[in-house]
Protein backbone atom coordinates (compact mmCIF):
# COMPACT_ATOMS: atom_id res chain seq x y z
CA UNK A 1 0.00 0.00 0.00
CA UNK A 2 1.22 3.43 -1.17
CA UNK A 3 1.94 5.92 1.60
CA UNK A 4 -0.15 9.14 0.94
CA UNK A 5 1.90 12.84 1.22
CA UNK A 6 0.72 15.22 3.21
CA UNK A 7 0.78 18.54 1.99
CA UNK A 8 1.46 21.04 4.22
CA UNK A 9 2.59 23.49 2.18
CA UNK A 10 -0.69 23.74 0.71
CA UNK A 11 -2.25 23.87 4.11
CA UNK A 12 -0.70 26.57 5.35
CA UNK A 13 -0.95 28.51 2.21
CA UNK A 14 -4.77 27.69 2.70
CA UNK A 15 -4.56 29.25 6.15
CA UNK A 16 -2.62 32.67 5.34
CA UNK A 17 -5.07 33.13 2.80
CA UNK A 18 -8.08 33.15 4.79
CA UNK A 19 -6.24 35.50 7.58
CA UNK A 20 -5.61 37.83 4.95
CA UNK A 21 -9.39 38.13 3.76
CA UNK A 22 -10.47 38.42 6.79
CA UNK A 23 -8.13 41.35 7.78
CA UNK A 24 -9.47 42.62 4.64
CA UNK A 25 -13.11 42.10 5.79
CA UNK A 26 -11.94 43.41 9.29
CA UNK A 27 -10.16 46.74 7.66
CA UNK A 28 -13.14 47.64 5.48
CA UNK A 29 -15.88 46.68 7.31
CA UNK A 30 -16.50 49.95 9.09
CA UNK A 31 -15.17 53.79 9.00
CA UNK A 32 -12.69 54.80 11.79
CA UNK A 33 -11.77 58.38 12.69
CA UNK A 34 -8.52 59.56 14.04
CA UNK A 35 -8.99 63.00 15.21
CA UNK A 36 -6.08 65.49 15.82
CA UNK A 37 -5.53 69.28 16.42
CA UNK A 38 -5.88 70.53 12.88
CA UNK A 39 -8.10 67.92 11.49
CA UNK A 40 -8.69 64.88 11.46
CA UNK A 41 -8.09 61.43 9.23
CA UNK A 42 -10.48 58.73 7.85
CA UNK A 43 -9.83 55.75 7.39
CA UNK A 44 -11.41 52.61 5.73
CA UNK A 45 -9.69 49.67 4.74
CA UNK A 46 -6.84 50.63 2.25
CA UNK A 47 -8.40 54.31 1.67
CA UNK A 48 -7.61 57.30 3.62
CA UNK A 49 -8.40 61.09 3.83
CA UNK A 50 -6.98 63.68 5.55
CA UNK A 51 -9.27 66.41 6.53
CA UNK A 52 -7.56 69.73 7.19
CA UNK A 53 -10.39 72.10 9.21
CA UNK A 54 -8.86 75.16 8.02
CA UNK A 55 -8.83 73.76 3.96
CA UNK A 56 -12.91 73.02 4.65
CA UNK A 57 -15.04 74.76 1.99
CA UNK A 58 -18.08 73.32 2.97
CA UNK A 59 -20.08 70.19 5.19
CA UNK A 60 -23.47 69.40 4.51
CA UNK A 61 -25.73 66.29 5.31
CA UNK A 62 -27.25 64.82 1.83
CA UNK A 63 -29.85 62.10 1.48
CA UNK A 64 -27.48 60.08 -0.86
CA UNK A 65 -24.66 59.77 -3.16
CA UNK A 66 -25.28 61.50 -7.07
CA UNK A 67 -24.54 58.48 -9.74
CA UNK A 68 -20.76 57.82 -10.15
CA UNK A 69 -18.60 55.12 -12.02
CA UNK A 70 -16.51 53.53 -9.73
CA UNK A 71 -12.24 53.69 -10.47
CA UNK A 72 -11.61 51.79 -7.26
CA UNK A 73 -13.05 49.87 -4.59
CA UNK A 74 -15.87 48.29 -4.13
CA UNK A 75 -19.90 47.81 -3.69
CA UNK A 76 -21.33 45.22 -1.50
CA UNK A 77 -24.79 45.07 -0.03
CA UNK A 78 -25.18 48.71 1.49
CA UNK A 79 -21.93 49.75 1.25
CA UNK A 80 -19.64 51.84 -0.55
CA UNK A 81 -15.97 52.83 -0.28
CA UNK A 82 -13.61 53.88 -2.87
CA UNK A 83 -13.10 56.13 -5.44
CA UNK A 84 -15.29 57.59 -7.78
CA UNK A 85 -15.92 59.60 -10.88
CA UNK A 86 -18.83 61.72 -11.75
CA UNK A 87 -18.98 61.92 -15.27
CA UNK A 88 -21.79 64.38 -15.63
CA UNK A 89 -19.40 66.96 -14.00
CA UNK A 90 -16.66 65.36 -15.07
CA UNK A 91 -15.07 64.94 -11.36
CA UNK A 92 -12.63 62.69 -10.77
CA UNK A 93 -11.57 61.32 -7.62
CA UNK A 94 -14.39 61.56 -5.74
CA UNK A 95 -13.84 59.25 -2.05
CA UNK A 96 -17.08 57.83 -0.91
CA UNK A 97 -16.88 55.55 2.28
CA UNK A 98 -20.22 54.94 3.01
CA UNK A 99 -21.36 52.21 5.37
CA UNK A 100 -24.63 52.57 4.87
CA UNK A 101 -26.56 53.78 1.61
CA UNK A 102 -30.07 54.44 3.41
CA UNK A 103 -28.55 57.04 5.81
CA UNK A 104 -27.81 60.35 5.35
CA UNK A 105 -24.14 61.05 4.03
CA UNK A 106 -21.94 63.90 5.10
CA UNK A 107 -20.64 65.96 2.03
CA UNK A 108 -17.24 67.32 2.70
CA UNK A 109 -15.69 69.72 0.11
CA UNK A 110 -12.21 70.74 0.28
CA UNK A 111 -10.25 73.81 -1.35
CA UNK A 112 -8.64 72.29 -4.20
CA UNK A 113 -9.62 68.63 -3.89
CA UNK A 114 -12.33 66.26 -4.73
CA UNK A 115 -15.70 65.83 -2.61
CA UNK A 116 -15.75 62.93 0.18
CA UNK A 117 -18.90 61.39 1.02
CA UNK A 118 -19.18 59.11 3.96
CA UNK A 119 -21.34 57.71 6.96
CA UNK A 120 -20.89 55.46 9.20
CA UNK A 121 -23.52 52.30 10.37
CA UNK A 122 -25.21 53.99 12.72
CA UNK A 123 -26.98 57.20 11.85
CA UNK A 124 -26.85 58.54 15.34
CA UNK A 125 -23.01 58.25 15.08
CA UNK A 126 -23.13 60.07 11.89
CA UNK A 127 -25.09 62.87 13.42
CA UNK A 128 -23.54 63.66 16.27
CA UNK A 129 -20.18 63.58 14.34
CA UNK A 130 -22.09 65.86 12.05
CA UNK A 131 -23.09 68.14 14.56
CA UNK A 132 -19.46 68.11 15.90
CA UNK A 133 -17.49 68.62 12.66
CA UNK A 134 -20.08 72.15 11.80
CA UNK A 135 -19.47 73.36 15.68
CA UNK A 136 -15.24 72.56 14.75
CA UNK A 137 -15.31 74.41 12.12
CA UNK A 138 -17.55 77.54 12.94
CA UNK A 139 -14.97 77.65 15.31
CA UNK A 140 -12.57 77.62 13.02
CA UNK A 141 -13.95 80.59 10.75
CA UNK A 142 -14.64 83.03 13.64
CA UNK A 143 -11.21 83.05 14.65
Amino acid sequence: MARRKRQWIWNIVIGITVIICLSAFILHSKNWVKEEEKGFTLITGFYSSEVIFRDVESVEMVPRIPEMERESGFSVWGVEKGIFRDTLEGLEGIRVYVDELKYPKILLQQKGSAPIYFNFRDSLETDLFYRKLSERLNDTLIR
